[in-house]
């Protein structure tokens, strides 16, 4: 018996001096040799990286914008230390025109970098003493250079940090953004249309919702022209991709863009195409392919946000 006992008290002596070893040793680590002491661009807006990218790429929705409208935007900037930084970390930003590149090659995007008018922000930032993050203030102007039939992606790079390591993983990243003039969103299509050589096509089409597709700052364009076909039955789309301008005085001037590339035409000169902005509605006439026409009465009421 006083064999066991003696055992006993050696095992946890054994166990007790393992246990203090090993909290010296974590006492013991150098906190700036810890790989988690690193600088590197943290989550901002949507985070849209792919499995694929080696960069990734955060998008910024600019919400429904009008013509000469600032909006700000914050890219954050993180330190990821074992605690809150110890002092105040100065960190330095450039532009990184090849990970854009590399991510339009990897992913089949086509961003480019937007005119200077458009955008702006401060290339330091400093994450103070006690924190965690700093963020960096982009201002995006959408102003007459401000095309929104283009992908704008601004593409950054972390150069320097006065303490800590730059991220391996997100040191670089694309910064995405978009707008949506006030013409965009889902509309309910109401109307009647004629085929010259399909009397299916020829009728009524009652309340399909429609997606309206921002195409400029005072543009917008119909996914498919929607059509009820009365042999089926179902709601069918012609080939036509129709968009409205609206202009000055809410007339609207109606183009084209569908798949035979036949210019529209106004099918009845009587006929006053129109945006009422009181009730979000437009009243559009027009027709497609003049030698066997296509002829459309379209009342779009809006219904919500896209």
């Amino acid at each position: 018996m006083k064999k066991v006992q003696i055992n006993i008290l050696f095992f946890f002596a054994l166990l007790v001096g393992l246990m203090s070893c090993l909290k010296k040793d974590s006492m013991n680590i150098d906190p700036d040799s810890d790989p988690k002491n690193v600088v590197e661009f943290a989550n901002s807006g949507d985070n849209l990286a792919t499995a694929a990218s080696k960069y990734p790429r955060f998008y910024f929705d600019l919400g429904t914008v009008t013509l000469n409208q600032a909006v700000t935007v914050k890219i954050n900037v993180g330190y990821s230390g074992a605690e809150s930084a110890s002092q105040d970390i100065s960190v330095n930003l450039a532009f990184d025109t090849a990970a854009l590149s590399l991510y339009n090659n990897t992913d089949g995007t086509d961003y480019i970098v937007p005119p200077t008018s458009i955008f702006k922000l401060p290339m330091s930032a400093v994450i103070k003493k006690g924190t965690r993050l700093a963020q960096v203030e982009m201002t995006v102007t959408v102003n007459s250079d401000f095309d929104f039939n283009k992908s704008y992606a601004v593409p950054l790079k972390i150069t320097s940090a006065s303490t800590g390591t730059i991220s391996n993983n997100f040191g670089s990243a694309i910064f995405s953004f978009g707008g949506r003039n006030k013409y965009d969103g889902i509309y309910k299509v109401k109307g009647k249309a004629t085929h010259s050589e399909n009397a299916s096509y020829t009728g009524p089409f009652v309340d399909p919702e429609v997606e309206f597709t921002t195409t400029g700052s005072a543009s917008v364009q119909i996914e498919s022209q929607p059509v009820f076909n009365l042999s089926t039955g179902a709601l069918s789309a012609l080939a036509s991709y129709p968009v409205f301008t609206v202009n000055a005085d809410n007339s609207v001037t109606v183009t084209n863009m569908n798949a035979g590339g036949m210019a529209p035409s106004v099918s009845d000169p009587t006929y006053k195409n129109r945006y009422d902005p009181a009730t979000k509605t437009f009243y559009i006439s027009y027709s497609y392919n003049a030698s066997k026409p296509r002829i459309f009465y379209d009342t779009c009421i809006y219904v919500k946000p896209r």
